[in-house]
């Protein structure tokens, strides 16, 4: 871009070997993968190859409509959006697939793609995210786009450690001890105390709020 800001679709490319965007039209599929290859069909179809960015499949095969390597950039400034571009050669035919990014406030992505017109050989496809927006793709991970957030992750930590508290307390308790019933929970009797302990917490937090001192001393 002109003012130095870059768009990267590589946090949204995928990278297990097959396509991040899949689209249905019809009875036509579209796969599309930025910045890594993959491979689609069998290896009779022509997306077996090793540059493989878009892929048609029409119900009789799949066909290759783009290599990584073709790609180009342009600025589209009726709607400020950036265009990607990519080209195959078949026999005597040209495929090209022709990538609106368009910059939302949403980290989830949208895709869309269709042959535009019919029969033309052009397939125009649509990505609708914040991760396509000129310098956010940072942002786009900050969101989530790329994995889980740190209060996610720590509410799962937290569940795990809890379900490991008590069942494996309670197993050790069973089997080592010999413990039944409410004994097999383990630290039972702080945890039946625990709402008397929060409420004299509470109270004794809350004293000087009600005009009470904090410590009472007995007059001598």
């Amino acid at each position: 871009m002109s003012d130095g800001k870059v768009v990267d679709l590589e946090p949204l490319a995928g990278t297990d070997g097959q396509p991040r965007f899949i689209n249905q039209d019809g009875t036509t599929f579209f796969y599309y993968n930025p910045c890594t290859p993959f491979k689609k069909g069998d290896s009779l179809g022509e997306c077996q190859g090793d540059g493989l960015a878009a892929c048609q499949y029409d119900g009789n095969g799949y066909y290759d409509i783009g290599d990584q390597s073709t790609l180009s950039t342009s600025y589209d400034t009726s709607t400020g959006g950036v265009i990607f571009s990519y080209t195959v050669t078949s026999g005597q035919s040209q495929r090209r697939s022709v990538v609106n990014l368009v910059c939302t406030a949403s980290s989830t992505p949208t895709f869309t793609a269709q042959e535009s017109p019919a029969g033309s050989g052009i397939f125009v496809m649509t990505i609708s995210s914040l991760c396509v927006c000129p310098g956010r793709s940072k942002d786009c991970n900050a969101a989530g786009a790329a994995g889980l957030s740190a209060g996610s992750t720590m509410c799962i930590l937290l569940t795990v450690f809890v379900l490991v508290y008590v069942a494996g307390g309670m197993l050790f308790l069973r089997f080592a001890r010999g413990a039944e019933g409410t004994e097999m929970i383990p630290n039972y009797e702080f945890w039946a105390d625990f709402p008397h302990l929060v409420k004299d917490g509470f109270t004794f937090a809350t004293r000087p709020c009600r005009g009470e001192e904090a410590y009472a001393y007995e007059k001598i």
